[in-house]
């Protein structure tokens, strides 16, 4: 698993927010997870027009480390491309991926 900084420093972020509890578990993960420097990287126009610009570039870095999957509880913003492949990697929710590895039956 890879992360980017930039996607590390905005989980830090929301849970500072919303779950401030929960930032040991966050690092924790972080110990197990290659994180790579923040870079940006362009989309293509169709899909970066689909995101606000915070989100644009964590799908961006996904593609940028040829990540094969990236899992978001974003629904808001990424819902439209939940199942779809962007740039090699496909998109998911939590739901999606459980059930794209055999831990759930789709409904």
């Amino acid at each position: 698993m890879c992360a980017d900084a930039y996607v590390v420093a905005e989980a830090r972020r929301n849970l500072a927010t919303k779950a401030e509890d929960r930032l040991n578990l966050l690092d924790a993960m972080l110990a197990r997870i290659d994180v790579a420097g923040f870079q940006a990287t362009e989309l293509p126009a169709d899909v970066a027009s689909l995101l606000p610009e915070k989100d644009r570039t964590v799908l961006a870095a996904a593609v940028r480390l040829r990540c094969d999957a990236l899992v978001t509880g974003g629904r808001t913003h990424f819902g439209p491309l939940v199942g779809q492949r962007v740039g090699g990697v496909i998109v998911h929710s939590p739901l999606t991926l459980a059930q794209a590895l055999g831990f759930l039956t789709p409904r």
